[in-house]
């Protein structure tokens, strides 16, 4: 993919480059998706550059990113991004990422200890 449409472009805490398109943002916030994401774009960057990263095991490409906030909707502690992983060709034929964020949401996730 090419730089056209790219929203932005992070590194995430292991050096990936990952990025998020105008179209995917769309996605996002959405009436039917997750239109609660909309002010809170600045800690879904956040959840990419310092998230806890865990692989999905049925599709190899695909990672989960996970970051607690302080200041979400009630009820929410946590913003997921997922997050593709792939490869392309660019016009010198060489390989390089093509990392991207697909979509992205609030979850409630009980911390250890009882802690909220």
């Amino acid at each position: 993919m090419t730089n056209f449409g790219k929203r932005w472009t992070v590194y995430d805490r292991d050096g990936n480059i990952i990025y998020l398109t105008e179209e995917r943002w769309a996605h996002i916030i959405d009436p039917m998706n997750h239109p609660e994401m909309l002010d809170y774009e600045e800690h879904l960057k956040t959840t990419v550059r310092k998230g806890r990263r865990r692989q999905e095991p049925l599709n190899p490409r695909k990672y989960r990113y996970v970051q607690p906030f302080d200041d979400l909707p009630e009820g929410m502690n946590h913003v997921v991004a997922i997050v593709l992983f792939g490869f392309e060709v660019n016009a010198q034929g060489e390989t390089i990422p093509n990392n991207f964020i697909a979509t992205a949401f609030f979850k409630h996730i009980n911390l250890k200890g009882g802690r909220r």
